[in-house]
């Protein structure tokens, strides 16, 4: 026997394993082992399935191409070093000679049709995780198991002419192949739905039951109902050329056993206990049989190892849309507020047009060119106190004057404050190069692209001679705070204090716990303050502050205390500002005056947000999760038992642990002696703010550790509990809390790379605002979703102070979306007086009628309306000419080769953006005569005007040229259409 207790385990036991001479190694570790932490390229993972028999929830697509990959390794590799768990070694699986068969290569110029090859793979518009598929026209997308990447394949009829590994994120292609291997998505193969037909009629007459009814998917877990044979993993390998180690012995046959007993116990009907007992897998008896080396570990040094990988990221559009719905308000800058009826196709004899359809007061239909849809906007806002506008009324125009003379009024004040920002000088902080690497290396992950971008950004601020102001914002445990570290690191090396401002004490105590220990490894001394200290300890800490003595200070609204006086601060960091009352927001005005503030937040507040997206502050967004994050599983339930017993039993037969949110202290005893009756066989334990401090933190660390299945608390775990190994979140009485909370709670779980489920639970009948709210949670998840949830938490609850004071009344009168662009406006019209060195990106507003060319995506080149819609939002509010060129490359690689009517669109949007910028606003052609109006003066050649027309006048009072020409057209592209 092999005894291991050092800390760097995994390492020794792959070096234990490879030193084997036999072909295949495989290593047991017991089911409540976190092992998938530890997995890379060299290293294949077969786990368990993580939902229990006959569930309605499905494998996730993770865990299935898992599954798949090992066992196409296991036919095509030697050496193979596997972790896996002793249920997943029994289960039954795929036969080999099956998976064989299912397997298929193909290259360049070669026949393919996909649809005979989509067994256990799902539909979709976008590709995003493993064993999903999209189909766009001579374009497919399907992300095979065996790859790291997504895999997109052009044909030409049924020839393929192109292969690349394309990136989730931007969904932009990133590498050429010349072939690929295709297999299965699932080891539980549709195609083979006869064998089931035979299996369930043997086992019916075979155990003298009635046949009853049987969802076909619902035997997900159990492939082997499918085949005619019983084949595990280990019929893919030569047991003579196999070692096999057992991690700690007795503890590893126990987990088999009471995963066993749970999978049991979760299936109420016997027919189904008997199927499962059938065609679940072999005993457990059978492997041990086997002949295998046992290991012993000390699981206390069983070490989380974090890992991660570089990774693209995609921008997210934080206030566009691509959702419109017919029936949806929406805001046209001309005419108002209407309804969006659809798009409509028409024939004239400019060309075929597609028209976004819109109807008014008293059924008034106005068609916008889908090229122009640059000048519509979702409504967001209060649809009860919005009127739909009347066609030739001038209400609009007065209710859009009244809201550009607010906003000139509330922004000038705002504009001289950050203009003052913006010109004060600062302190320029260049930091230490070589204390920065050293606290760099301490990072046990890898960043991704966007955290480097974020600290790169925030460095850079902090260098400069102008206070920064810039928010981090982020989903929650996308890597927000190791860009805050970072910018600590650079200001304490630069000879300055740091504060770090949190919103409760356990987050408070989290980041000094997590921080302390890498601040002390390179000189910096760091100390928390929070509600919990004494008078006296509160008073040593001020004094030390006050001196310098300390580097670092992290603590709640205490570090808001009046008699705390820094020595040298350099750097103020406040972490979800939306979590503070107005007092210590202004308390903060007051600390952070010519200092620099680093704001994070996952769901900024619209203050925050708004003066992001405007220029306002600096911005850096963190969209890319960290390797391996699985999007957490969202249900909005009534209050039940059987889903909260369900629920917490999965997690824990998975060796996980679950979150229970009952947010009253006064009941909260009772909720827990409510749990240990519905689920006795779990450890369950309570906490609460009222807490003794010793015995709070004691019970964290027991959850952190392991040594508690269910904690029950308040929402005091809202922000700061990061337990990778807590997966499942239930929340009682969800219909109590906003949106961002709800975010935020969501956040504590699927901090791992394990599958997470969150449970909102409601008692009562809901108003339809809150049934509203808790959709929102459940419909919205993936990068940026805290974002998209900040603003749908606008449209549901309304706006506060944008900019100070209330602006609702004036929000909801043009919608959030025009209002910010008349906020923009006026920005940029103060920016180009008060800093004129400040680029602003200007709008290009001009209209070009009378084009005779087809300017459509075509329905049979992008089916998707909703992706329509988004690429002509793309291309109409362009403003570079270079960029169309590279949306046209982005089209080209997703679509397939470009029809002439999208070259049409693209070369119009280059002709807009080149003659609004030499000056023109507003072009029409008819028959023979091209009119062009312009601003002060237009920036054209006159010789290149009189060779590409029969004649021109100009009219300079009127600010006009007509031009005489045989083909119009031609000429406009001819005059503008190159730089």
């Amino acid at each position: 026997m092999f005894y291991i207790g050092v800390v760097n385990i995994i390492k020794d036991i792959i070096e234990l394993a490879k030193k084997s001479k036999k072909k295949y190694k495989i290593i047991i570790f017991p089911e409540s082992w976190n092992i998938e932490n530890f997995i890379d390229e060299n290293i294949l993972f077969y786990p368990n399935y993580d939902i229990f028999p006959f569930e309605s929830i499905k494998v996730s697509n993770k865990i299935k191409a898992l599954r798949i990959k090992t066992l196409y390794n296991l036919l095509t590799t030697e050496n193979t070093v596997i972790f896996t768990t002793f249920h997943s070694l029994s289960r039954y699986t795929i036969p080999k000679h099956i998976l064989i068969k299912e397997i298929f290569n193909f290259k360049i110029n070669q026949d393919f049709k996909l649809n005979p090859f989509l067994s256990g793979y799902n539909k979709t518009w976008n590709v995003y995780e493993y064993c999903e598929f999209s189909q766009k026209g001579f374009v497919k997308d399907i992300f095979i198991p065996i790859y790291n990447y997504p895999i997109r394949i052009e044909l030409f009829d049924d020839e393929i002419t192109r292969i690349n590994f394309f990136d989730i994120q931007s969904q932009k292609s990133i590498e050429n192949l010349n072939s690929f291997t295709f297999t299965p998505g699932s080891e539980f193969l549709f195609k083979y739905e006869n064998n089931y037909h035979k299996n369930l009629e043997k086992f019916f007459s075979k155990h003298q039951y009635n046949s009853i009814s049987l969802d076909f998917e619902s035997f997900e877990t159990l492939p082997a109902i499918t085949f005619l044979e019983k084949n595990t993993i280990l019929d893919y390998i030569d047991l003579n050329k196999t070692d096999i180690f057992v991690i700690n012995e007795n503890e590893n046959i126990k987990s088999y056993y009471e995963r066993e007993r749970e999978n049991l116990e979760f299936i109420f009907s016997d027919v189904k206990k008997e199927l499962y007992k059938e065609y679940s897998g072999k005993n457990i008896e059978k492997i041990l049989k086997l002949d295998y080396k046992p290991i012993e570990i000390d699981k206390q040094n069983f070490l989380i190892k974090k890992i991660g990988y570089k990774k693209k990221s995609k921008e997210i559009p934080v206030l566009e849309w691509d959702d419109l719905n017919i029936n949806d308000l929406i805001v046209h800058e001309d005419y108002g507020v209407g309804i969006y009826k659809g798009l409509k196709k028409i024939k004239t004899h400019f060309g075929e047009k597609e028209l976004i359809k819109i109807e008014y007061e008293n059924k008034a239909k106005v068609f916008l060119p889908i090229e122009r849809i640059d000048k519509i906007t979702k409504y967001v806002g209060d649809k009860d106190l919005v009127k739909i506008d009347k066609i030739g009324s001038n209400s609009w125009q007065k209710r859009k004057k009244k809201v550009e003379e607010n906003i000139r009024n509330k922004v000038k004040e705002l504009i001289k404050l950050y203009a003052l920002r913006e010109y004060t000088t600062g302190i320029s902080l260049n930091g230490d190069e070589e204390i920065e690497e050293k606290f760099k290396k301490t990072f046990e992950y890898i960043e991704t692209i966007d955290q480097e971008k974020a600290i790169e950004e925030t460095l850079n601020d902090l260098s400069s001679t102008k206070p920064m102001d810039r928010l981090i914002a982020g989903d929650a445990g996308f890597g927000k705070t190791e860009v805050s570290l970072r910018a600590v690191v650079r200001t304490v090396s630069s000879g300055y204090q740091a504060a770090i401002l949190v919103p409760t004490t356990i987050l408070a105590q989290q980041y000094f716990d997590n921080t302390k220990e890498r601040f002390e490894k390179i000189g910096i001394i760091v100390e928390l303050i929070d509600r919990f200290k004494t008078p006296k300890e509160k008073n040593i800490i001020i004094n030390k502050i006050n001196s310098g003595k300390i580097d670092v200070i992290i603590g709640t609204h205490a570090l808001l205390n009046k008699n705390i006086k820094f020595k040298k601060l350099g750097l103020l960091i406040i972490d979800e500002e939306q979590r503070f009352g107005v007092f210590q927001k202004e308390k903060l005005k007051e600390i952070s005056h010519g200092i620099n503030v680093l704001t994070m937040s996952a769901t900024p507040i619209p203050r925050t947000l708004y003066f992001s997206l405007t220029g306002l502050r600096d911005l850096s967004i963190i969209s890319t999760p960290p390797f391996g994050r699985i999007p957490v599983e969202t249900f909005v339930f009534p209050y039940s038992e059987k889903v909260i017993r369900t629920a917490i039993l999965r997690e824990k037969s998975r060796g996980g642990q679950t979150l229970y949110i009952h947010n009253r202290i006064n009941d909260i005893v009772e909720i827990e002696e409510k749990l240990r009756h519905i689920i006795p066989e779990v450890k369950i334990v309570a906490a609460h703010g009222r807490m003794q401090k010793k015995y709070l933190s004691k019970i964290i660390k027991l959850f952190y550790n392991g040594e508690i299945d269910v904690l029950i608390a308040t929402t005091i775990i809202e922000n700061g509990v990061d337990i990778p190994n807590a997966n499942t979140l239930i929340v009682d009485d969800a219909e109590r809390y906003g949106i961002s909370q709800l975010y935020q709670l969501r956040g504590r779980v699927g901090r791992s790379n394990k599958r997470a489920f969150a449970y909102f639970l409601y008692k009562s009948k809901l108003k339809t605002e809150t049934m509203k709210r808790l959709e929102a949670i459940k419909s919205i998840s993936g990068p940026g979703s805290g974002m998209k949830l900040a603003l749908q938490d606008l449209e549901i609850r309304g706006f506060g102070d944008l900019l100070g004071v209330d602006q609702k009344g004036h929000i909801n009168s043009v919608g959030l979306h025009m209002y910010k662009e008349i906020l923009n406006r006026t920005i940029a019209e103060y920016y180009s007086s008060e800093m004129p060195t400040k680029e602003i990106k200007e709008k290009i507003d001009l209209d070009i009628k009378g084009i005779k060319s087809y300017l459509i995506i075509p329905e049979k080149y992008i089916e998707n309306p909703i992706e329509r819609m988004r690429i002509y939002r793309l291309i109409a509010n362009e403003t570079d000419i270079n960029n169309i060129d590279n949306i046209r490359k982005d089209i080209e690689d997703r679509f397939g080769k470009i029809p002439k009517e999208v070259i049409n669109l693209l070369e119009y949007a280059k002709l807009r953006i080149i003659a609004y910028k030499k000056g023109a606003k507003n072009i029409e052609i008819y028959d023979n005569t091209l009119i062009i109006e312009y601003n002060k003066q237009l920036d054209i050649d006159i010789k290149l005007l009189k060779k590409h027309s029969r004649r021109f006048n100009h009219f300079p009072e009127d600010k006009k040229i007509i031009v005489y020409s045989h083909n119009p057209e031609k000429t406009l592209f001819e005059i503008f259409g190159t730089e």
